[in-house]
């Protein structure tokens, strides 16, 4: 959930065994930090979906809030980790192994 806007935004990895990268994100509001110029864009049902972006990173950092509704999937299962048992106003990192 995006912390001002207030509207779920969904990012995709794929990780191949060597590099985690983003493939995919799905919003309903286009601001600041959004992915410009990369992958293919489309507008559907009031959502801004943009695939095929390929950017590689070593790890996904955020700063963690107990009043964010923060959802880590794997596979499709959403709720993989329950956001609660994480730290509060704490910078995270989830990174492959």
């Amino acid at each position: 959930m995006h912390s001002i806007e207030h509207s779920r935004w969904t990012d995709t990895f794929e990780y191949d065994g060597e590099v985690l990268r983003l493939v995919a994100t799905r919003f309903k509001e286009y601001g600041a930090g959004m992915p410009l110029d990369e992958g293919d864009v489309r507008l559907e049902d009031g959502w801004v979906s943009i695939e095929g972006i390929d950017r590689e990173f070593e790890a996904v950092r955020w700063i963690h809030s107990h009043r964010v509704d923060y959802r880590i999937g794997i596979d499709g299962e959403d709720d993989v980790i329950d956001p609660l048992t994480l730290p509060d106003r704490e910078p995270l990192e989830l990174r492959p192994l």
